[in-house]
């Protein structure tokens, strides 16, 4: 169930006055900004930055012995921070049935994992959602968020803006495989996307207005998928080239700006498909100041080299949704590969 985020000017200050016995998981960064700044501390007090699976269980059985129906946890910080907090939150209801209050407070709009109802957890270094969680509240607390730095805030339009890329595969799937389609639902995800090109100087800004432009995009995108059955109207190849680059390097990047880097690649392998100009969404990422090439991220050619190599076979054998990598006509020869590489470097 996606519910809407409430918004103020140290809203997590007040909020976490205002409960009883809870466990915080957050992150050191947001605990220090915070930690001054309220009166009633934490019963327990968690950092977690490990999201896989075993390691989640072992953290959960940390707790297990201690915690009461009558706790609340409270997830503080980046997705990590927020997904873990689900994870417990989750795993209490399973295991006793208890029905914890569940906040969730995002200390940067990274990621859209504040409101997603399932868990994003790490499986052989894959990630796989399971679960659900239903938060009693999310609080989007502007002074909280723009005590982070701005490049983070920032990479936070690509979990939305990939509607401009995952539309093109839309289509790419209802020509060759007949897939489901709405063409409202298609619609309605290409206007979040135009709604937050539109915002781009309060992005760039991080002012309250580009928060709030945001996660309104987030909530859209999040209801409109959760509506729809799955994540298509907003992923698709871009975050599947992404999964497919991690599975190789074992590296993890700034999930945003690598996913702006793709959502280009994308636009330009889909030719007809398109929806959008891969000319304007570059524009569109050099105007926010998105840190999206390779040489930013600390991605070599090599390894962007074999993802593009390999993302066929990837996708085929995670079964991903079809996107323009499972076209046939679509042959990624070292020809093929080297002119991506040479669109890179444009940018």
């Amino acid at each position: 169930m996606v519910i809407k985020p409430n918004f103020g000017k140290w809203l997590a200050v007040d909020t976490l006055d205002s409960l009883n016995k809870y466990i915080l998981i957050t992150m050191e960064e947001p605990w220090k900004i915070i930690e001054n700044r309220i009166t009633n501390k934490p019963t327990y007090l968690e950092f977690n930055y490990d999201m896989s699976l075993d390691s989640l269980e072992k953290f959960y059985n940390s707790f297990e012995p201690f915690i009461t129906d009558d706790y609340a946890i409270v997830g503080m910080g980046g997705g990590t921070a927020c997904d873990s907090a689900k994870f417990l939150a989750w795993k209490f209801k399973e295991e006793f049935n208890f029905n914890l209050e569940l906040y969730l407070m995002p200390s940067i709009i990274s990621v859209d994992a504040f409101l997603c109802s399932a868990i994003a957890v790490r499986i052989d270094n894959k990630v796989k959602y399971i679960g659900e969680s239903n938060p009693k509240d999310i609080i989007i607390d502007f002074d909280l968020i723009r005590e982070a730095p701005e490049f983070l805030n920032r990479a936070g339009v690509s979990d939305t803006i990939s509607i401009t890329s995952a539309l093109g595969d839309w289509l790419i799937a209802k020509d060759e495989i007949d897939e489901k389609f709405d063409q409202s639902v298609f619609n309605r995800a290409k206007s979040i996307a135009n709604n937050l090109v539109d915002s781009r100087n309060e992005i760039r800004d991080v002012t309250e207005k580009g928060i709030q432009a945001l996660v309104d995009g987030f909530y859209k995108e999040v209801l409109l998928c959760e509506g729809w059955g799955n994540a298509r109207p907003e992923e698709g190849s871009e975050h599947f080239l992404a999964y497919c680059l991690e599975s190789i390097t074992h590296d993890h990047y700034i999930h945003g700006n690598l996913i702006g880097m793709n959502i280009l690649i994308s636009l330009y392998l889909q030719e007809e498909y398109a929806q959008f100009s891969s000319d304007d969404i570059m524009q569109f990422l050099d105007d926010i100041k998105l840190n999206f090439t390779p040489k930013h991220q600390g991605i070599s050619y090599t390894h962007l080299k074999s993802a593009l190599a390999q993302v066929k076979n990837y996708v085929v054998d995670e079964n991903l949704l079809y996107s323009l990598y499972n076209l046939p006509t679509l042959i990624m020869d070292n020809e093929k590969i080297q002119d991506i590489i040479k669109f890179v470097k444009t940018f």
